[in-house]
């Protein structure tokens, strides 16, 4: 669509941002970590900022060390670029598409001024977590609804709350699943344990109400019924910190499995469609690590959906509903 377009409306992928050089990880982990929506602090006003400061320059080398086991930099805005050009190619004319990371470039002000200069008065806001949470979606569209105030920009919008139960996103699931049980040795359901792994969140998060393990649930249950396999577990991964978060954790899930004498595991990242350091690195690397440690010689992470064709259905079919309403 040309900024001439009659129609002048957009569709904006939220995302999470990466950082695009090891030099970046520090000031990546301090955005990350002031954002109230996901750390809130009392007298967060005061404290919010000396705590990122703090957080960020501890944890900054070993993040780094992820990032550079995976070339130097997240690939998640590559990926999440290639998405929306395959989105911007499925919808044509109907919409202009861009994106809007939350804690590195291009951030949601970068999205805003684009969209004004473009003169789009309708937007759709799509997240790509298919799963509520007040620390991934209800973070983005408030730091977007802060860039619209800072630039006097007041475009009808219509937010996608979720999508987990999506039918094309469940189906991308599935058939990758099936594909990646195909290229194992032994490519019987019976003879592997297919983990689940979502990232976590405290416990406290969900006390206060948010949906965020409900949704997941509900997608595993979506896909376990969809491929009667009979040995799933759904776990969480990328715990951080002394407080209890969402159970089981991935590592000792992969722990009891070997103990209980698995040799074969398919392991799929539910809660992400992009492939990043929590893929790539954690599950990939090491995790892939502690399985072999552990005796089980057959494990394999299953790609996140990327530009499946069936996340790029998804999405579209998202898009447009969205633009019905906005």
């Amino acid at each position: 669509m040309t900024a001439t377009s009659p129609a002048r409306r957009a569709v904006v992928l939220f995302n999470l941002g990466g950082p695009d050089s090891l030099a970046a990880v520090r000031p990546f982990l301090y955005n990350l970590f002031a954002d109230p929506d996901i750390i809130s602090l009392p007298l967060g006003g005061l404290l919010q900022k000396p705590f990122a400061r703090m957080v960020s320059t501890r944890r900054a080398a070993e993040a780094a060390h992820g990032y550079a086991a995976i070339g130097g930099q997240s690939p998640l805005l590559a990926n999440t670029r290639a998405q929306a050009g395959a989105l911007q190619q499925a919808l044509g004319d109907e919409a202009w598409v861009t994106i809007a990371m939350r804690y590195w470039h291009p951030r949601a002000e970068a999205a805003v001024a684009d969209l004004k200069a473009r003169g789009i008065t309708r937007a759709v806001l799509l997240p790509l977590y298919p799963h509520y949470s007040r620390t991934t979606t209800g973070s983005s569209a408030n730091d977007f609804a802060r860039a619209c105030r800072a630039a006097d920009y007041q475009p009808l919008t219509a937010l996608v709350h979720h999508w987990y139960d999506q039918p094309d996103y469940l189906a991308g699931i599935v058939e990758s699943l099936r594909a990646a049980l195909a290229a194992l040795p032994n490519p019987d359901p019976a003879a592997t344990q297919v983990l689940f792994s979502a990232h976590g969140l405290p416990q406290k998060v969900m006390a206060g109400g948010d949906p965020y393990e409900r949704h997941i649930r509900a997608t595993y249950d979506a896909v376990c019924r969809d491929l009667g396999w009979p040995h799933p577990t759904l776990c969480y991964q990328s715990r951080v910190g002394p407080l209890e978060w969402l159970r089981p954790y991935t590592d000792d899930v992969i722990r009891a499995k070997a103990a209980a004498g698995c040799r074969q595991m398919l392991v799929y990242p539910i809660a992400f469609v992009s492939d990043h350091v929590e893929t790539l690195f954690e599950l990939g690397m090491t995790y892939a690590q502690l399985a072999r440690a552990q005796g089980i010689e057959h494990y394999r992470v299953v790609p996140a959906l990327n530009n499946h064709p069936r996340l790029i259905a998804a999405l579209a079919a998202l898009a447009r509903e969205g633009l019905d309403r906005a």
